[in-house]
């Protein structure tokens, strides 16, 4: 399903990603959602890239959660 996500910038360092929109097709989508999204969070904001290890479980959810954060770093011109 589709994932959206919101990445705070502020003194040039990601300070915070929000989900916007998470895979949620199914009770189990929902689950791995829930499960993997605050793993990735956390983890985007210690790399401070979208360059970090997948949630074991949930490989679908975590490509399309750490796409969107890139693609919300390549619209702020971020390049950590």
């Amino acid at each position: 399903g589709d994932v959206q996500v919101s990445v705070t910038i502020s003194g040039g360092a990601i300070t915070d990603v929000t989900a916007l929109q998470l895979t949620n097709a199914d009770s189990r989508s929902v689950q791995i959602s829930n499960h993997a999204a605050p793993i990735l969070q956390q983890e985007v904001i210690a790399s401070q890239s979208a360059n970090v290890s997948f949630v074991s479980g949930g490989t679908y959810t975590s490509q399309a959660y750490l796409s969107s954060v890139q693609s919300a770093l390549d619209q702020a011109g971020f390049t950590g």
